[in-house]
């Protein structure tokens, strides 16, 4: 089981995803967007790569954890029997090279629930408050 992602500002939505993700398979490896490469708009990630590892390392349902450029290094590294995604992911849609590397390897992908919590509307709401 692969989950990948940037993890910036782990929050209840993050811990549900991967809870579930773990559910589906033996262990599950969290793939870290690397800095350089979170395409999530200025000033992010608010935390540095090292620092969204060693959180996701604590938590029971992570098996482990890795860094990469984006999900394809992800996937090419670990060639998971399951690909997991946010539900978030069914409504806008995989990257076309995620559909084709899962399909032409036999991979599974798999949407989590729906979860109404994002990194990107917290840091908003922090913004607005402040």
């Amino acid at each position: 089981m692969l989950a990948n992602g940037c993890f910036d500002l782990l929050h209840i939505a993050h811990v549900r995803h991967l809870e579930e993700a773990r559910q589906q398979g033996d262990a599950l490896i969290v793939a870290v967007t690397e800095d350089s490469t979170v395409g999530k708009g200025n000033g992010r990630p608010v935390i540095p790569l090292m620092e969204r590892m060693e959180m996701l390392r604590a938590l029971r349902c992570v098996s482990a954890v890795s860094h990469c450029r984006d999900s394809i290094e992800a996937l090419k590294s670990w060639k998971p029997h399951v690909f997991c995604k946010g539900y978030d992911y069914v409504e806008k849609g995989l990257l076309p090279e995620e559909v084709k590397f899962c399909a032409e390897n036999g991979i599974l992908i798999y949407h989590t629930k729906p979860n109404p919590q994002t990194t990107s509307g917290i840091i908003e709401r922090i913004r607005c408050a402040s």
